[in-house]
């Protein structure tokens, strides 16, 4: 949704709603759904490289420790500050691959507004015109930012519920409590 700053205009839900509106009539249900199968073409490859290499990763972390301690690989498991730091890297790694997926499908949702007049005929043209205008660059713009929000995304605020009280949560990586929760239902 743009968000338009007029003066005296409309502001919160009642914006929204003439946003929505002005698609429906527009457009129909299909503005509502605009960009969504480049949201899903993007969605698989992103998934695909970050659990491959979080997975990759531990395995080889996971050999170098047995290797190192002299122990087997059960009790060579990297540490919980070890499984974040390679779902930080893996969620990177991944998010900076699929990136210009997402920047081509931001501009297909939001073309057409007055913030962003030009129009695109399809994924292609979108293609085309953004490596024409900004060159290959242009395909990985606002991706410091998409990094920084990177590491916090995948955290989440939770704790093992044996291990906890109501009142007391500590932060734990999506992946710290992915593996647990593999070790709780011995998976692994």
């Amino acid at each position: 949704m743009q968000c338009e700053i007029v003066e005296g205009g409309l502001h919160g839900n009642k914006l929204i709603a003439q946003t929505a509106q002005k698609m429906w009539t527009t457009s129909g249900v299909r503005s509502f759904y605009r960009g969504l199968p480049m949201g899903l073409v993007g969605m698989f490859p992103y998934s695909a490289i970050d659990l491959g290499t979080f997975d990759h990763l531990k395995r080889w972390i996971v050999a170098r420790n047995a290797r190192i301690k002299g122990c087997s690989e059960e009790d060579a498991a990297p540490g919980a500050v070890a499984t974040a730091a390679i779902g930080g890297f893996s969620g990177a790694l991944g998010a900076s691959l699929v990136y210009p997926l997402n920047v081509l499908r931001t501009r297909l949702q939001t073309q057409g507004t007055s913030i962003h007049p030009r129009t695109y005929t399809g994924i292609v043209d979108v293609t085309r015109q953004t490596i024409r205008g900004e060159g290959v660059r242009g395909l990985f713009k606002g991706l410091t930012p998409n990094l920084l929000k990177v590491v916090p995304a995948v955290s989440i605020v939770s704790c093992p519920i044996s291990t906890c009280s109501i009142t007391l949560l500590i932060p734990m990586q999506t992946y710290v409590v992915y593996e647990n929760s593999k070790r709780l239902l011995k998976l692994s």
